[in-house]
């Protein structure tokens, strides 16, 4: 499942705790993931079984933008020479880069929690192992 293999590769890129769809309580800091979309890629009237999939990852720091940037930039500096490999140990055909959000929350104790939010896209065969 690709989901295994970005959760492996989130984790190894940002040293952070990787959760699927949010932070769990009391958590504050970590990386999120969630399918987004998943269209299947058509070539005329052939069905080519590569699916596009549309993830969302969000980080989040307590304190630290530049880490949390820092964070964006190692991902994408490793998926984005990903051309008929891997992520992790799952077979991608290529990566794109997204749109990005971010946001910063003031916590109860006066710290700040940052958050960035990207979408990538990921081209895969969804019955890869």
């Amino acid at each position: 499942m690709i989901e295994d293999a970005i959760r492996t590769a989130l984790a190894a890129l940002t040293g952070l705790r990787v959760y699927p769809l949010l932070l769990t309580d009391p958590v504050q800091e970590g990386v999120t993931f969630q399918r987004i979309s998943d269209p299947e890629i058509a070539s005329g009237m052939v069905r080519t079984g590569l699916i596009a999939g549309r993830f969302q990852i969000s980080i989040y720091l307590i304190n630290d933008y530049t880490t949390l940037v820092g964070h964006d930039r190692a991902i994408w500096a490793a998926w984005r020479e990903v051309q008929h490999g891997k992520i992790a140990d799952y077979p991608v055909q290529y990566v794109e880069r997204g749109s990005i959000i971010q946001d910063r929350t003031t916590l109860p104790n006066n710290s700040v929690q940052y958050r960035l939010v990207r979408d990538y896209i990921i081209y895969f065969y969804e019955d890869s192992s």
